[in-house]
């Protein structure tokens, strides 16, 4: 039985088999590729045994025939399309994944990469062509033609695509995984006459290419928390003025938050639609009256925006300026704290927030600490980096006095900066409206260092003098998740 249950295999990899052809019987691209797949996917679940990948190699794919590839992709959890010129034009690739996009109407189920690039004219078939492709491919040569990815001689970025692509094939199998076995849950009764909370509708607007990744790791974020939140739209917008139109205010409609991620880019305007895409979107949420919350990369030169209308969305009070992680859980944050009916009372309380005061130096050990909030569900925001020193110090103001849960990182960084940081917190402290359910002082290599010389009551220190030991910190955060 594989990892998701009810299915036969967690993964079909489709392929062109053109693409995994090799000289001299060696191992093809596509081969390569699925055995570094494999185990690192492998050791983010844990060494699970059962995960099952239907993988159909050169040699295996001779003794099959096009009916049992069909039956193997209708058992499959998750389909990984290995796209390409050849994938585009193949008919068994191109039925593999109508097969697949028949049975799984959740095209986060849909996973793609792509080996080579088609050209500028040409287009995927749905829904692969709405998917966001993890580029595994670049341009070399004089001519700066695109070029696959060689496992041996791009090793390293080979890895680092490979390995972020486990990370999120790993998240997916485990939400399909636990939640099938809660559904039961459901139907219990609710105690104290409480109802079943109504999932919370997420839209999150059609980007522009500069920050459509982005936007598809907010949505693979979210997606983890299939049973608080819907994400539309399900599939891509249709193009053109209309179309476009009615298909987003028939979403806004539905929706709880709209959620706008903005590039360098302003976005394409066609001759229908003389707002543009992106102005339109946001216009049409304002005058629904959808709460808004908006994203923009802090490093955003805001004085190369030469648009005036763009810069003006841009800069909006809406828009947040930090790092996309940070906001992923803000996003989060938003939908839990939305407002109940009155009289009802939660089963549960929120998921505490948690802020973590790092300088840039420590910067690497609050991001793990961060990774191990965000498997417990727990809305993490980091120090704000790139704007100005103003935006800076008010998003501090603002995380010191709303965060549940405050945690200070004092490891690469100087005895001034810790001592700064905690005088300052003792400044913000009166507008809180209550003492954080937990504030800790993590300190960690190099060490002999300066001791704080501060202290505040009911602080826990974690002290790691020789090396960053994370039992201590999961402890903290296994009882903040309880």
């Amino acid at each position: 039985m594989a990892i998701a249950q009810g299915f036969d295999y967690d993964l079909f990899v489709s392929y062109a088999h053109i693409d995994d052809s090799a000289p001299d019987s060696q191992p093809g691209w596509v081969t390569q590729f699925v055995h570094l797949l494999e185990p690192a996917l492998r050791q983010r679940l844990g060494g699970m045994d059962t995960l099952k990948v239907f993988f159909a190699s050169q040699a295996v794919g001779a003794n099959f025939h096009l009916p049992e590839f069909l039956s193997a992709v209708k058992k499959s959890a998750l389909f990984l399309g290995v796209a390409s010129p050849s994938y585009a034009t193949r008919s068994w690739t191109l039925q593999e994944l109508e097969a697949f996009a028949n049975c799984a109407p959740d095209l986060s189920r849909l996973f793609a990469i792509e080996y080579l690039p088609l050209s500028s004219n040409e287009r995927y078939p749905a829904p692969l062509d709405d998917q966001v492709r993890l580029a595994f491919w670049k341009t070399g040569g004089a001519m700066r033609k695109p070029m696959a990815l060689s496992p041996v001689f791009d090793a390293q970025e080979f890895s680092i695509l490979v390995n972020s692509l486990a990370c999120d094939i790993k998240e997916k199998l485990l939400q399909m995984r636990y939640s099938g076995d809660l559904k039961p849950l459901t139907t219990k009764p609710v105690e104290n006459d409480e109802t079943p909370r109504k999932k919370k509708t997420v839209l999150i607007a059609q980007t522009t290419d500069d920050v459509e990744e982005e936007a598809d790791q907010l949505r693979r974020y979210l997606s983890q928390y299939g049973d608080e939140i819907e994400i539309r739209p399900r599939t891509g917008y249709p193009q053109g003025g209309e179309a476009f139109m009615a298909a987003v205010r028939q979403d806004l409609a539905q929706a709880d938050l709209f959620v706008q991620l903005l590039g360098r880019r302003i976005g394409r305007i066609p001759p229908d639609l003389p707002p543009g895409y992106t102005q339109f979107q946001y216009n049409t949420a304002k005058s629904c009256g959808v709460e808004i919350m908006q994203w923009r990369h802090p490093e955003l030169a805001l004085d190369q925006i030469t648009d005036p209308a763009y810069k003006s969305l841009a800069t909006a009070e809406t828009v947040i300026s930090s790092g996309l992680e940070a906001f992923k859980g803000q996003v989060l944050s938003c939908v839990r704290k939305r407002v109940r009916a009155p009289g009802k009372i939660p089963v549960k309380s929120q998921s505490p927030t948690v802020f973590i005061n790092a300088d840039d130096s420590d910067l690497a050990i609050a991001r793990e600490i961060e990774r191990e909030c965000l498997r417990r569900a727990l809305p993490t925001f980091l120090p704000i980096t790139g704007a100005s020193a103003e935006a800076n110090r008010k998003d501090l103001a603002e995380n010191l006095t709303d965060c549940d849960v405050l945690l200070f990182i004092y490891g690469d960084t100087t005895q001034d900066w810790i001592r700064s940081q905690l005088r300052f917190f003792g400044k913000v402290k009166p507008r809180r409206d209550a003492d954080p359910k937990l504030l800790a002082i993590c300190s960690g290599p190099p060490s002999p260092k300066p001791d704080i010389r501060m202290t505040f009551p009911n602080a826990h220190t974690i002290n790691c003098p020789q090396g960053w030991d994370m039992t201590a910190i999961r402890e903290l955060l296994e009882e903040l998740a309880e």
